[in-house]
């Protein structure tokens, strides 16, 4: 296979995912709230993410390189020979444990490592997380935002309040996510026999839970962070009042019909403290841990960079004047 089409390989694309700017957002808090100065540390920190993220692609397109094939959704690397696939996927897990033998921090270890183990199972049988509906759910909001997040309190040891806020908002931001869009795919899941929560109990069903329940709590969830980033960071207030205001006028214009939704699943509020926190705040605290140390500034720019495509297809989606549902993960 060309590298050059190895290269548009999704999995790559994980530097850029919401589950690393979370997790940027969860270390620059840290360093900024207790004032430190760890920027090497912070930036293998930020590696050792990228490819435990990069091994979770790797290993969920591994086991479910069959049934991708069967829903028509064959991906770049089902085209290495089997080899090459698991000697790219051990290649992941050695550069990982590099990082852990390196940073040496007994609590993160013990995370990223149930992580790892977790994040195998969640497609590799005989447990098949993923095919076990609601359990599935919960394993994959788990392994893509909230041991992330924990782990990165555990590096920093910082146990405090603030760590649950920024947990559980983590996990129920994820689960929001993938319930979004086990609705979205319910009747391609129907067609190749993929198990999933909404499969199990419906897509009416789910959607009634989803806008009237797990949607309000997890605005609430989402605003308490935001506040607890507000009152640690005074400066951060200016940013969400202009989030804020932006999205009050998107929807004023979508009221006029001047832009239209992508979908409608996901309510506008919910995108709005989505952006907030996912886009906004990582490269804006970024920014002020440049302020108190130049030499941050590499912390910035990787923030910077890590929103490439969210810029570029929210850029392109508002030229066709469409406010869209953004997939980092298409093989474009």
């Amino acid at each position: 296979m060309p590298i050059s089409e190895l290269i548009r390989y999704r999995g790559w694309k994980v530097w850029f995912s919401y589950d690393m700017h979370i997790t940027l957002l969860a270390i620059f808090y840290i360093l900024f709230v207790d004032n430190l100065f760890r920027l090497f540390d912070s930036l293998l920190l930020i590696s050792s993410f990228g490819f435990y993220f990069m091994y979770g692609f790797l290993i969920n397109d591994f086991f479910d390189m069959p049934y991708d094939i069967a829903a028509g959704k064959e991906r770049i690397v089902h085209k290495l020979p089997k080899s090459a696939f698991i000697g790219l996927i051990l290649s992941v897990i050695l550069i990982s444990i590099l990082h852990l033998l390196y940073l040496k921090e007994l609590y993160f270890t013990i995370i990223y490592v149930f992580s790892f183990i977790l994040a195998t199972f969640y497609s590799a049988p005989p447990i098949r997380f993923k095919a076990r509906g609601v359990s599935g759910t919960i394993v994959n909001g788990l392994i893509e935002k909230a041991l992330p997040v924990s782990s990165v309190f555990a590096f920093f040891h910082h146990f405090e309040m603030d760590m649950l806020i920024f947990v559980m908002s983590s996990f129920f931001i994820h689960i929001s996510e993938i319930m979004m869009h086990q609705i979205l795919d319910y009747d391609n899941d129907l067609m190749t026999g993929i198990r999933s929560f909404v499969t199990d109990i419906g897509r009416v069903r789910a959607l009634k839970i989803f806008k009237r329940c797990l949607c309000p709590f997890t605005a609430i969830l989402m605003l308490s962070l935001c506040l607890l980033i507000c009152i640690k960071i005074s400066y951060a207030i200016f940013i969400a009042i202009l989030v804020f205001a932006i999205y009050a006028i998107i929807f004023l214009l979508i009221q006029k019909r001047v832009f239209v939704r992508q979908e409608n699943i996901f309510p506008l509020y919910m995108s709005c403290l989505f952006f907030l926190i996912c886009n906004a705040f990582p490269p804006f605290i970024a920014f002020l841990l440049c302020i108190k140390e130049y030499t941050n500034i590499i912390l910035l720019l990787f923030s910077i960079f890590s929103q490439y495509y969210v810029v570029k297809y929210r850029f392109e989606s508002i030229k066709g004047k469409i406010i869209p549902h953004i997939e980092i993960f298409s093989e474009k």
